[in-house]
């Protein structure tokens, strides 16, 4: 099957109710989305690339989570800045040491 994306990256945006166990969409998850979407078109990535919400990942207690395939690598995204370096060091430059901060540690 041929892959359509070199990267495919999934932002939780699951949101539960108060009272409920803890979700992404609770924990800023919407606007580490809208940082990663408006970035992403002037970051100067050169292959194709999606990201995109998706629904519950059963792992909003490590969150806000987000998950990049084809490699399957975790991220835990909290602020502008993380969206920063993720575009950086892991969309353009594929320099782990700057983003390894960021991975889900299980």
């Amino acid at each position: 099957m041929e892959r359509i994306y070199d990267k495919h990256f999934f932002v939780c945006e699951n949101k539960r109710a108060p009272g409920e166990r803890v979700s992404c969409g609770n924990q800023g998850s919407e606007e580490i989305l809208k940082f990663l979407k408006k970035k992403a078109v002037k970051a100067g990535i050169t292959y194709p690339f999606r990201i995109q919400r998706a629904g519950c990942m059963e792992r909003c207690e490590l969150g806000p989570v987000q998950v990049c395939y084809p490699e399957g690598k975790w991220f835990k995204l909290q602020t502008e800045e993380d969206v920063d370096i993720i575009l950086e060091h892991y969309f353009k430059n594929d320099n782990p040491s700057a983003y390894e901060h960021l991975l889900v540690k299980e």
